[in-house]
């Protein structure tokens, strides 16, 4: 990548465009999460410690409490991370059942880490035994699928380590994630040097089936808020999040402007194969298409407008992209996910050019 093609006020332009993005996320993340990068923000609306239960903050693997049994998973599970950081948790035991699972503090989002208890996920292991807690599937919350995960990992490896066994490498690494890493690097690598169209194909299939389907690895504006808040972590899904951060803000600076979008993205991709199945293309007036863009524009501000007063937020829950989530994804979303896919035969990417939000946001960078 270069910048010998910007003109000077063109470089500057770039510069200021990506600081002010930055600076939204940035302001964002201290209003709803009460951190940035694991700093807290005293006076604002939230801490980021979850207070999902009280929870010992203690190391120690396995404790007791008269006939109780303590499982502590802040070291057996210490490489597993949820958005923002490590999940860790106490497990209850009694008579080889479990009493109740209960949250260590945390630097996960707590309006999201909230919801796991709200909709029952918390308590889905109450009454079961270690092995059952180890082998029972688990659906994640929607919403809030990288913390559900890391909960649930965290479960797993906490009973595997209890009965003896090594930590269940569930939540570890993952060969979604190993998968979506090497995705993501030939998005933003090979493009660098090619424009073969078999390549895009190829790129764009990977991009829907692997980082869709298989890992659920996007940007939208939970990953974003995630990310600004809590402290570096340096996981496989941290460094999943940072590259793609890299090149959706990063890379405009340096004259490849929307290249996540373009490259990356999954649903864009899912949009753009689906325009190849058509041939039949709808014609839009000029008019039409700036009335269209003009109403994404306006969406997104009003959408920003709302994270920022704190009502009706629960919009970033929901974004389109969480319908390659399949397994715990809302019918509502995946039902409007479809009908853009359908559309894309006769509009070219019609989500990403006239609603997007996170797209409206990238595309200031």
């Amino acid at each position: 990548m270069t910048t010998k093609n910007l003109k000077p006020n063109q470089r500057i332009t770039r510069a200021i465009a990506f600081v002010t993005v930055f600076c939204i996320l940035a302001s964002l993340a201290v209003i709803r999460n009460g951190s940035l990068f694991g700093i807290e923000a005293s006076g604002f609306f939230s801490s980021r410690k979850s207070d999902i239960g009280p929870g010992k903050d203690s190391i120690a693997s396995i404790s007791y409490a008269g006939t109780q049994e303590i499982i502590n998973t802040t070291e057996i599970g210490k490489d597993i991370a949820g958005y923002a950081g490590t999940v860790p948790l106490n497990i209850y035991v009694t008579d080889g059942r479990i009493d109740s699972v209960v949250a260590l503090p945390n630097s996960e989002s707590p309006k999201f880490f909230q919801r796991l208890e709200s909709e029952g996920l918390t308590s889905s292991w109450n009454g079961k035994t270690l092995e059952e807690a180890e082998t029972m599937e688990v659906d994640a919350v929607t919403g809030a699928t990288y913390s559900s995960n890391a909960y649930i990992a965290n479960v797993r490896a906490g009973a595997a380590y209890a009965e003896g066994k090594k930590a269940s490498a569930q939540g570890h690494v993952s060969w979604g994630a190993i998968a979506a890493l090497i995705v993501i690097l030939s998005g933003a690598i090979v493009p660098l040097f090619t424009k073969n169209p078999t390549y895009r194909i190829v790129q764009q299939l990977l991009n829907v089936a692997v980082l869709g389907f298989w890992a659920g690895t996007f940007i939208d504006y939970a990953m974003m808020l995630n990310f600004f808040s809590g402290a570096p972590h340096f996981t496989l899904s941290f460094l999943l999040t940072l590259i793609l951060l890299i090149v959706g803000l990063v890379y405009p600076l340096f004259n490849k402007p929307n290249f996540y979008c373009a490259w990356i993205c999954p649903f864009g991709s899912v949009q753009e194969l689906a325009g190849k199945v058509c041939k039949k293309r709808w014609k839009m007036s000029p008019k039409l298409i700036k009335g269209l863009d003009n109403f994404r524009q306006m969406l997104w501000i009003v959408l920003l407008s709302l994270l920022y007063i704190g009502w009706g937020t629960s919009w970033i829950d929901y974004e389109v992209f969480t319908a390659f989530v399949v397994e715990s994804a809302s019918w509502l979303i995946i039902a409007v996910g479809s009908a853009f896919v359908v559309l894309s035969l006769f509009i070219n990417r019609p989500f990403c050019r006239f609603i997007c939000p996170t797209g409206s946001l990238l595309k200031q960078a």
